[in-house]
């Protein structure tokens, strides 16, 4: 009997370590792709199986984020004759429109307790040149606020921490969640174009893109290593090297252990018939896997989450962003 009682804790203790909880049984990468003839909004398992579309429109619905607790996916559309951002269940049921105006309303992204997001809009904005700013506004959709009036700034992303606001101009920058105390974290002597990937997990550090020359399609990857202690200060640009692939639109890991990208071989003719397909790339044993296999189409826009990573709006802990955040069996194991 004690032996027995020995293995079964063992068994709980081997379920809970880092192998087990980001094991591709529990997570779920959101994306978007053109394979039926439409961008519309896809989910599948983070191992790349079982992929399934969860829009349904005759207009472009594009760029998929996960809510903090993975109940619902916010994405912008243009449904209703312009972009706009939405926001249905994780199932793609119930769809609701959240902004409602003229202007461009984009590129969604959730603060970390499910209890805001933030997206771009030129909204406000007198010409006709569509410089963007930031807004803010509550997941209802109520209570929208301008967050910046820089005349740029475009796929905002909300620090783990909940501080602060990542954004995209000619390079990336930051700001407090208000607007304020402004830095730049790309390095001084910036690439022609770069493209933001998002914040690491714990925070401590941030993915984007460099061109090449002009073509923001083909891209190298960085990681920008943040100041410790909360410092608005970036201590080292770090290169990944990836095998030859053209790159776009780079994502962190629900677990920051791999990145995710949309990516195809670069030979003549490749991009241009959008030969785009999602990939996983380890930081650490440098494995490349590739999730999705769609000749002539772009799949896009990699979001993961994790259900055994995740800290939900309704019960957040104070402990670090990306720890485990329970302790059950997996379902398949308690039956």
């Amino acid at each position: 009997m004690r032996f027995s009682f020995l293995v079964a804790c063992w068994l709980v203790g081997s379920l809970l370590t880092s192998e087990w909880v980001t094991s591709p049984l529990w997570g779920k990468i959101a994306f978007h792709s053109n394979r039926d003839g439409n961008w519309e909004v896809y989910v599948m398992n983070s191992d790349g199986s079982h992929q399934h579309r969860l829009t349904f429109s005759e207009a472009a619905d594009a760029d998929p984020v996960w809510s903090p607790n993975g109940r619902q996916i916010a994405f912008m559309s243009k449904r209703d004759g312009n972009w706009e951002v939405y926001v249905m269940d994780a199932d793609g049921k119930h769809p609701r429109r959240l902004t409602h105006h003229p202007g461009i309303d984009a590129e969604p992204d959730w603060s970390p307790d499910g209890s805001q997001i933030v997206f771009m809009s030129d909204r406000n904005i007198i010409n006709e040149d569509h410089f963007f700013n930031l807004f803010v506004m509550d997941a209802d959709g109520s209570n929208v606020k301008q967050v910046t009036d820089l005349g740029f700034g475009t796929n905002p992303m909300w620090s783990p921490d909940g501080e602060w606001l990542l954004f995209r101009g000619r390079e990336i920058y930051a700001c407090r969640t208000d607007g304020t105390d402004l830095w730049k974290v790309t390095p001084p002597k910036p690439a022609i174009s770069m493209s933001l990937g998002g914040w690491s997990p714990d925070g401590k550090q941030v993915l984007y893109t460099e061109a090449i020359k002009s073509n923001v399609n083909t891209a190298i990857p960085f990681i920008a290593l943040l100041a410790p202690r909360g410092r608005a200060e970036v201590i080292q640009w770090k290169r990944i090297k990836l095998p030859q692939l053209a790159i776009k639109a780079v994502s962190f890991s629900a677990d920051g252990k791999s990145i995710l990208f949309a990516g195809t071989q670069p030979f003549a003719g490749a991009e241009e018939r959008g030969d785009w397909n999602i990939y996983r790339f380890g930081l650490v044993g440098k494995e490349l896997t590739q999730l999705t296999n769609n000749q002539g189409d772009n799949n896009s826009g990699p979001r993961e989450w994790n259900s055994r990573l995740s800290i939900s709006p309704q019960r957040l802990t104070p402990t670090q962003w990306g720890e485990i955040k329970g302790t059950k069996l997996p379902l398949e194991l308690t039956r």
